[in-house]
């Protein structure tokens, strides 16, 4: 079970945290006897998707940061 998610942190998958929202509410029965489970794996899905989005873009954002900060060592090898 996931814990509390911040919409704002998760606007893609808002929709889908909502729908799950909502069917936990419903009462403990659905939780336990997995009325729930299709909505929990897509959203476990949607975050996964929303993660290596993510972590593309901080690789690619360390790799930039990395050439300059080589760049930076050649000058100073001089």
């Amino acid at each position: 079970m996931h814990s509390k998610l911040d919409l704002h942190k998760h606007v893609s998958c808002e929709d889908i945290i909502l729908e799950l929202d909502a069917c936990h509410n419903q009462g403990i029965l659905h939780r336990y006897l997995g009325s729930c489970n299709k909505l929990k794996n897509a959203m476990n899905d949607c975050l996964q998707a929303e993660f290596d989005v993510n972590r593309k873009r901080h690789f690619e954002a360390a790799k930039e940061k990395r050439k300059k900060l080589e760049k930076a060592w050649e000058g100073m090898d001089e």
